[in-house]
């Protein structure tokens, strides 16, 4: 495994084009022409499940496009789909809850509280790694071409020790808090540190905590190869994906579900389920330029047209996502794709749509 590591660590270094990445950068080219959302994504050619909704009224909840390319199965509003990082915004509210039951004495505490022979980790804080201000570079690109090319199986504690000696070889990106860039890596390692702290595996803690109180019956780690009438099949250019190693994206990526679900949990977030207090954390106030992202823990900060947003995006093997959330007007917009590589389009959809209908 040594061999192994120093390989992964020196690939760190290559720009990556992660298959759970959400940026942040928000494309505002949303001037075509604008009838109704149907009839716009069905321009588009948008393929997957969407919900639009204004408090208790549907502004818009059907399926557009093929779910099965090869027995012609629609897509529709109770199938599932992978949600890719949307999983971050499960995490973070999996951490706020550990805070609150004590396992977290202050999200200011650093790292090396949970793991002393962590480097530099008595600079990086558990909110440094929920902000994405950590400088801890990305796992992803690097171990899934690994996984993918050597038919290699990984667990996340691998990883951990990857990302570890990655840092021990080439140091962090940054001085943590002085930045934000993306990274994965912060929510591989927040996923273990919930797992440390309770004795429960991810799953199990939000099973616990976060599916079972809140009713999301469809919600859960993704299967590696997609199968089952209940879910749609993810697509790469039009070819079906193959299996993936769902226990790459683990905490940061490796979640599914659907439509329902996700407008529960949307519902939840921007009614009681955080206190005043923990939205602070979660939700960052919006910069003044309008196409600045803002992190949060587990969600970006917008304003479009004057009303601020709270948005997480997704992309994993075969589909792509997008969940935001409308507090001025308790609105809702779920996009689930499965589609590859939309994720401009995907935002292209939220400005559009948001400019038109809220």
């Amino acid at each position: 495994m040594g061999k192994l590591k120093v390989m992964l660590a020196m690939a760190f270094l290559i720009s990556l084009a992660s298959c759970i990445e959400e940026d942040g950068n928000t494309p505002t080219d949303a001037n075509s022409e604008y009838d109704s959302s149907e009839a716009y994504l069905e321009e588009l050619g948008f393929t997957g499940s969407v919900l639009i909704s204004k408090g208790d009224e549907y502004l818009l909840k059907r399926g557009f496009g093929m779910a099965d390319q090869s027995y012609n199965i629609p897509n529709d509003p109770e199938l599932i789909y992978r949600i890719g990082s949307i999983t971050k915004s499960f995490t973070a509210a999996a951490v706020v809850k550990l805070k609150r039951d004590g396992y977290i004495n202050s999200l200011d505490q650093p790292l090396s509280d949970f793991a002393a022979d962590f480097p530099y980790g008595d600079q990086i804080t558990i909110k440094h790694l929920m902000n994405h201000q950590s400088g801890i570079p990305d796992y992803v690109g690097p171990v899934g071409d690994y996984a993918e090319e050597n038919n290699y199986h990984f667990d996340p504690e691998e990883i951990f020790e990857i990302i570890i000696e990655s840092i021990e070889e080439d140091g962090l990106d940054f001085t943590p808090g002085e930045f934000f860039a993306y990274s994965n890596s912060n929510y591989l390692i927040l996923g273990l540190l919930i797992e440390e702290l309770t004795d429960l595996s991810y799953q199990e803690y939000l099973n616990q905590n976060i599916y079972m109180p809140l009713n999301l019956n469809h919600t859960g780690k993704g299967p590696d190869t997609i199968s089952g009438e209940e879910r749609a099949k993810g697509y790469d250019n039009g070819q079906e994906v193959g299996p993936y190693q769902m226990q790459i994206a683990y905490s940061a990526g490796e979640i599914e579900s659907n439509i329902e679900d996700l407008e529960k949990w949307g519902k939840a977030l921007l009614s009681d389920f955080f206190t005043e207090g923990e939205k602070e954390l979660i939700f960052a106030p919006p910069l003044e330029q309008n196409d600045i992202n803002v992190p949060g823990a587990g969600f970006f900060t917008l304003k479009i047209n004057d009303q601020v947003i709270y948005h997480h995006g997704g992309d994993i093997a075969g589909f792509t996502s997008l969940l935001v959330l409308i507090p001025e007007s308790e609105g809702l917009i779920i996009l689930l794709s499965n589609e590859q590589d939309k994720s401009e389009e995907r935002y292209q959809i939220m400005e559009a749509i948001i400019k038109n209908e809220f």
